[in-house]
């Protein structure tokens, strides 16, 4: 399976009122590829993998997703495919708790509750993640926020996982465990851009 192309783009443009953020951009990830972008702000870097997840349809070009050609309404359809972003502003449900908000679309399970936290704390330590899952998601700090996208994204079977400045609020004990986990990703065959 390794070397399996899961999203290539071709002659990629993005253009904002007529003027390119990417042009003609060429770009492929494949099985258990980390790829991570560098550049001075406004390089295009963001408006990439937005388009790779999405966020922004391109103005030119072509997405392929395993070799068949895709043109994403949003990120929602995105993560239908396997493609997952985690944005440094959470899309969290800030009323909710950290469990609720990870099983956010599998309500069969709030019949559940005791249940539902159990399996939450479970999976969050597997990911090394110090995060209280009956936690309110309001209370919780930038870092753990993050935590708890990249566990939503993981938990959804993303198999290319796109994290925008995932670093950016993270100490330096997180930031072990951020790279330990891109690891263990890598190793399933997920595909991760950063």
């Amino acid at each position: 399976m390794n070397g399996h192309d899961l999203v290539t783009l071709k002659d990629v443009t993005k253009a904002y009122r007529g003027v390119p953020a990417i042009q003609n951009v060429n770009f492929t990830v494949r099985v258990g590829e980390v790829h991570a972008l560098v550049g001075e702000n406004g390089a295009g870097k963001s408006t990439l993998t937005k388009v790779m997840a999405g966020v922004t349809p391109p103005t030119g070009g072509t997405v392929l997703f395993e070799g068949e050609e895709v043109r994403f309404a949003s990120p929602a359809e995105a993560l239908t495919r396997g493609i997952a972003m985690v944005f440094q502003e959470t899309s969290l449900v800030p009323s909710m708790t950290v469990a609720q908000n990870l099983y956010l679309g599998d309500e069969s399970l709030y019949n559940q509750l005791r249940g539902l936290y159990i399996s939450a704390q479970q999976f969050l330590q597997s990911l090394n993640f110090n995060v209280d899952p009956w936690a309110t998601v309001s209370t919780l700090g930038a870092a753990q926020k993050q935590m708890v996208e990249i566990a939503r994204a993981v938990r959804q079977n993303a198999r290319v996982i796109i994290f925008d400045e995932p670093t950016a609020t993270l100490t330096p004990e997180e930031k072990r465990h951020f790279f330990s986990l891109i690891g263990r990703l890598k190793k399933r065959g997920v595909a991760v851009v950063f």
